[in-house]
């Protein structure tokens, strides 16, 4: 039942007892008149009575005296019935006036209590009922509210969960490859054409996709392109994850052959007879290394350095290639790759230099 329903109801209530209160005081002011009315006709009809008696003995004068005495014996047993009867009516009056008296009373009782409930701001005799279940109204609303909230924050949990255990999942079971199983180069039989050991290196590789490892063949290689990560501080297994996510960041298309960290760990994470997404114009007939630094300006670690001519005088060699086919990615687009070979070219006509007299002197030792 709505709040202006029962506000109505308890008005309709007011009006009755009102109205109720009204016809008693109505009924006593009739009543009171009334007795008056009948006292009045009552001592006239007496009157008219003893006038005409008086009449009656006017005219008969000389009547004996035993009907004069008949006549007032009569008159006064009128007059005992007469107050006889006038008694009955005052004390069935005030009878009647002490019960509305009664009544009146209580229905004043009655308006003064529900006056100050309404004062006390409740409604009278039930007027903690409506205020107690609106209160649980509220608390209901309060509570399924809570619960919705709850549930909502739930399931957003539940999502942001979700989505970390598949990037997780993704990274686990794609990151390794698709031959899964990590490989020392340097175990495997040495190349009879090759006159430099391989270096020790760690198959890794990225399973094919369109941002770091397309699959498409090389069919020669005619150079090997040297880079720098371009930053710092981070390890050859950081990078190779960075290639290996590439698909799902689809930031852009980038990944090398071979990644030397800094302390001197190689990582092969494309096949050497596949494209790498390296060098933009040289991809389908090049080999691209990159390489960690510590360095801001770039320069490489005795650890990176020593391995990349190791690197770099087997390649040259197992590709029956000579120093001079060692480029930077500078050399062939003008990025400023590596940094430090870029800005410093006596450094990097050195590296040239070392590969070279690391490739003799294997070749050397090899024939002595």
């Amino acid at each position: 039942m709505g709040q202006a329903q029962k506000k109505r109801q308890q008005g309709v209530r007011h009006q009755e007892v009102e109205l109720e209160l009204w016809e008693l005081d109505a009924d006593e002011d009739d009543s009171c008149a009334g007795g008056a009315r009948r006292n009045g006709r009552g001592r006239t009809a007496s009157a008219d009575r003893n006038r005409t008696a008086d009449s009656r003995s006017g005219y008969a004068g000389d009547q004996n005296r035993t009907t004069g005495s008949r006549n007032r014996g009569g008159h006064s047993r009128q007059l005992q019935l007469y107050d006889a009867g006038r008694n009955q009516n005052s004390s069935r009056v005030r009878r009647r006036s002490s019960q509305r008296e009664l009544q009146i009373q209580d229905i004043r009782r009655y308006q003064g209590g529900r006056a100050d409930g309404v004062r006390a701001g409740n409604v009278y005799r039930g007027s903690a009922r409506p205020v107690q279940s609106i209160r649980r109204r509220r608390a209901k609303r309060r509570k399924a509210y809570v619960v919705r909230t709850m549930a909502v924050l739930l399931a957003v949990l539940c999502l942001v969960l979700i989505y970390f255990m598949t990037g997780e999942i993704y990274r686990f079971t794609h990151d390794r490859g698709h031959k899964g199983v990590l490989q020392i180069m340097s175990e495997k039989a040495v190349d009879p054409d090759s006159k430099v050991a391989p270096p020790e290196i760690i198959e890794d590789l990225l399973e094919v996709n369109d941002y770091s490892r397309p699959g498409t063949g090389i069919k020669r290689v005619k150079n090997i392109f040297v880079h720098y990560t371009a930053n710092p501080g981070t390890s050859a297994a950081n990078n190779r994850s960075y290639f290996a996510n590439l698909p799902l960041t689809k930031e852009r298309s980038a990944s090398a052959h071979l990644i030397i960290g800094y302390d001197g760990e190689l990582i092969q994470c494309i096949p050497f007879d596949e494209q790498a997404y390296a060098v933009r114009t040289r991809n389908e007939d090049s080999i691209s290394i990159e390489c960690c630094y510590l360095s801001e300006d770039g320069a490489f670690t005795q650890e990176t350095y020593d391995t990349l001519i190791h690197t770099l005088a087997w390649l040259i060699d197992k590709y029956d290639l000579s120093a001079e086919d060692i480029l930077r990615h500078y050399d062939c687009g003008g990025k400023k790759c590596p940094l430090y070979y870029v800005e410093h070219e006596d450094a990097w006509d050195r590296l040239l230099d070392d590969v070279a007299a690391y490739k003799d002197g294997s070749k050397q030792a090899d024939a002595g």
